[in-house]
């Protein structure tokens, strides 16, 4: 032990001296104030902005202003009304389509009914058409009910509006719409920061064997005490790392004044939904999701005699973390769904996973249980393995690391 708590304290202290760790922090930093605060200032600047001019055209006797307008149809835009004498005129500006104005709604009557038409360069540029509509046809009821004799508990009951009675079953139960846009970002920082924590346990690896290092140490430390303890060491760095991102990130959302909210572009992702149970899952699967590919990280760089080599080793295991990445992205669709469930029970896609599961839904104990027990004792047969190859692979220098010469040498150890 402690050969291992030399190795450890000296990888550990080595990666928090490292330029990569504190630049990896202050662009963390940098990206985070950017998502946090840039929309708010571009949101902010000018004042109360608009998406757009759109002109109305009144042909009618229904009361409408650029007021009502923007209160009974959107305030995202800027209402005008135009004389149908200048309908012609504002045909031309709309035709130049230079975004001075978004459309033209002309308001007539025929046969004794509103009529409505709505011109436009581009339907994407008419999301507000069925607000217009529905305005429109208010408005031309009460128009019509004021002409009847009627009292106003008649009037009243004409036009009452359905009432809506939703009961919630589940209260309190997690929402997929909600949860989407915090679960996805949280599933990527996961993915990134493992495989750039495993990343850098390859590459010191690979460093010091170039170096020569190795031969020095090998004499003194076991390998697999030289693997862990630069594991453990490089993960605890990590940890730290993410726990500093982690901190950075929400203190500047509580400065922002938006809570645990953040608002990108109109689109409210609130992180406070989590909760303490998923956060607390969250930490304990990027643990063991690190502790597994870190394993198989060191395996690969301990393959290499120059570290230039890394990137080409460790591709087979970057491939399949990323598969289990992108099959956690695809489940975010059908959490609950059979590919949800059963590539959760697959060390390789686990961490991420069990991690949709558990934001967007509510799986049972035993359903997180499981799947955890099967990542911990695949986690501890990886080191297992990764400790032979190690072993193996610090003492091969200029020799090809061909499966046939890797089975061969793990056989001599076993």
């Amino acid at each position: 032990m402690k050969q291992f708590g030399l190795v450890f304290r000296y990888s550990f202290r080595e990666r928090l001296r490292s330029k990569s760790f504190t630049l990896t922090i202050y662009i963390a930093a940098v990206l985070l104030a950017a998502l946090i605060f840039l929309p708010k200032v571009l949101q902010s600047d000018g004042g109360e902005s608009v998406d757009g001019t759109v002109a109305v055209v009144n042909k009618t006797d229904l009361a409408l202003t650029p007021e009502s307008l923007a209160q009974g149809v959107s305030p995202s835009y800027a209402w005008k009304l135009v004389e149908p004498s200048g309908e012609a005129e504002a045909r031309a500006q709309l035709a130049k389509d230079d975004d001075s104005l978004l459309g033209l709604a002309a308001i007539e009557e025929k046969d004794g009914k509103p009529v409505l038409s709505l011109t436009v360069n581009k339907l994407d540029d008419a999301p507000y058409a069925e607000a217009l509509g529905t305005y429109v046809q208010g408005v031309y009821t009460a128009s019509e009910l004021g002409k009847l004799t009627l009292d106003p508990a008649q009037k009243e009951r004409v036009t009452a509006a359905l009432q809506l009675d939703v009961q919630e079953l589940k209260a309190g139960s997690k929402s997929a719409l909600v949860m989407y846009l915090p679960v996805y970002l949280i599933t990527f920082m996961l993915y990134l920061l493992i495989y750039l924590f495993g990343g850098n346990v390859a590459v010191s690896v690979s460093v010091e064997k170039s170096s020569r290092i190795k031969e020095i140490l090998i004499t003194k430390v076991k390998p697999e005490q030289l693997l862990f303890g630069k594991v453990f060491g490089v993960g605890l760095a990590g940890l730290l790392q993410f726990v500093l991102i982690l901190g950075i990130g929400y203190g500047m959302l509580l400065a922002s004044g938006s809570g645990g909210a953040l608002d990108l572009f109109g689109f409210t992702v609130d992180f406070s939904m989590l909760g303490a149970k998923t956060i607390a899952l969250l930490v304990l699967f990027f643990i063991l999701g690190y502790f597994f590919y870190a394993a198989l990280f060191a395996a690969c760089g301990s393959l290499v005699s120059r570290s230039e080599e890394v990137n080409g080793m460790i591709l087979p295991v970057s491939v399949i973390m990323m598969g289990g990445f992108l099959v956690a992205l695809i489940s975010l669709g059908s959490p609950d769904g059979s590919l949800a469930v059963v590539s959760s029970y697959i060390p390789f896609a686990t961490p991420f996973t069990m991690f949709v599961r558990v934001g967007m839904t509510e799986p049972t104990w035993t359903e997180i249980l499981v799947p955890t027990l099967i990542l911990l004792a695949s986690t501890g047969i990886a080191c297992w393995i990764s400790a032979k190859i190690y072993q193996v692979g610090v003492l091969l220098y200029g020799q090809k690391p061909t499966p046939k010469l890797i089975y061969k040498a793990l056989r001599s150890t076993m």
